[in-house]
């Protein structure tokens, strides 16, 4: 298969508007049925060797099964929905048009994380294509609801493979990319050992409905945002976890020159204190705290009874969501305001941290530096929620790297109008996949 005929089915596969939807809105699965579709038209040595099952209504399941069955398995694992893309208008290409413009692919998906579902397949197709079968049996899964939480797509894979007794040695998920650090002058690629935490609060102040144009002296809402600013400004202590910590050891030789002082080379707590002013800095080294809703009335006169907020945390290694809600209440009742969780299935510790002396961790630093060599190399901390939130539960190791430049946008890139990817590292994604399977996969 040629490079561009690779190209034109990731353009395919961006047209699907499989778009993920909220607990209480219309979850339309026609698209997810099409799509798993036309992924048989489009691999079919895929489909000709791997066992595929629909899970949870729309989530896609493959086994290729090795030769050696004393090995344990290990797994892929990418999803298939999308976040919304409102009305596209900001866009330089309509946001499910799979354009492919300026050396770049267009469409919702391109780096979250289609690139991934597309990659794989290619990749697998193309080593079957070649001859290669796996020693070790793969496994590829591939979630419809990972961007509301992956309740019904990872979660029920993960109760399948339970039911049959399946652990896996490793699992490698998207959470680790190539990034532009604002305090670095080069790149580095970083596979993400663990990730954080999620919690999502529900604040509410209790007042007196009523007029505006005789309000009381103290509010509700008044109580609410002296409790809001008051989280804000009583930031959770910082914490250096252990692949934080080796991350900023690793590229203390890449700093800014404007931020190294010439005596000596900065230690990583220096590092830390320098990082920390910058968002993506700091939600590296502590429990992030983000205000992302706020209530009150419903209309501009009428002063609110029981204004609300959403407060969403995303906890280090080392703190807890018990410490979480202790810290908002220390806060929070001095001046009246209830706390509560919004929602307990939502409720996720910081993640376990996966070994460097693994096979697995190896191969995926070997097919980095092989695509890359010149790049830097470290492990780190994903600061987001994955769906390997739910594999942890039966794989040895998970593991988070997509082979995909973030550029000066960092995170943001993912669900940013205009999301792109550079045909480059779409190509060099489907490499860097046969080459850490074919690596895992023999023994």
């Amino acid at each position: 298969m040629t490079d561009r005929q690779k190209l034109e089915i990731f353009s395919e596969i961006l047209r699907y508007r499989t778009v993920s939807r909220q607990p209480g809105e219309t979850f339309d699965m026609k698209p997810f049925m099409e799509i798993a579709e036309y992924l048989k038209k489009a691999f079919p040595q895929v489909h000709r060797y791997f066992k595929r099952e629909i899970v949870g209504g729309g989530s896609l399941l493959y086994t290729l099964q090795g030769s050696d069955l004393s090995l344990k398995p290990f797994m892929l694992t990418a999803h298939l929905d999308v976040v919304p893309a409102d009305d596209g208008e900001n866009w330089l290409e309509p946001p499910f048009s799979g354009k492919l413009r300026d050396g770049r692919i267009w469409g919702r998906g391109a780096i979250d994380y289609k690139v991934g579902v597309s990659g794989m397949l290619q990749a697998c197709e193309d080593f079957l294509e070649g001859g290669f079968r796996p020693d070790r049996t793969l496994i590829l899964a591939f979630g419809h609801d990972e961007e509301v939480g992956g309740d019904t797509g990872a979660a029920e894979i993960v109760r399948t493979l339970t039911d049959r007794g399946v652990s896996l040695s490793s699992v490698l998920d998207e959470g680790g990319y190539i990034y532009s650090y604002p305090w670095m002058e080069r790149d580095a690629a970083v596979i993400g050992l663990a990730e954080k935490g999620y919690l999502t609060l529900r604040l509410t102040a209790h007042g007196v409905q009523g007029h505006a144009s005789v309000p009381e002296l103290n509010t509700a809402a008044g109580s609410l945002c002296r409790c809001l600013a008051e989280l804000e400004k009583n930031q959770f202590t910082a914490k250096l976890c252990s692949p934080v910590k080796m991350m900023l050891a690793a590229t203390s030789g890449i700093l800014r020159e404007s931020l190294v002082t010439h005596d000596h080379s900065p230690t990583a707590a220096e590092i830390m204190q320098t990082i920390e002013q910058w968002p993506s800095g700091n939600a590296l080294i502590r429990t992030t705290t983000a205000i992302t809703m706020i209530r009150g009335s419903s209309k501009e006169n009428i002063i609110p009874a029981e204004p609300f907020a959403l407060v969403n945390f995303r906890a280090v290694p080392g703190d807890s969501s018990l410490d979480i809600l202790n810290h908002v209440l220390c806060v929070a009742e001095p001046l009246g305001v209830d706390v509560q969780y919004e929602d307990t299935n939502q409720i996720h510790e910081p993640s376990g941290i996966a070994s460097m002396e693994t096979d697995e961790y190896g191969a995926i630093e070997a097919a980095i530096r092989g695509i890359w060599p010149d790049i830097t190399v470290v492990p780190g901390i994903f600061p987001a929620a994955t769906d390997s939130r739910h594999y942890c539960k039966i794989a040895d190791n998970v593991y988070r790297f997509e082979p995909v430049h973030l550029g000066k946008d960092g995170l943001g890139a993912l669900h940013s109008e205009g999301e792109s990817i550079s045909v480059e590292d779409y190509l060099n994604a489907i490499s860097f996949y046969t080459v850490y399977v074919r690596s895992v996969g023999a023994v």
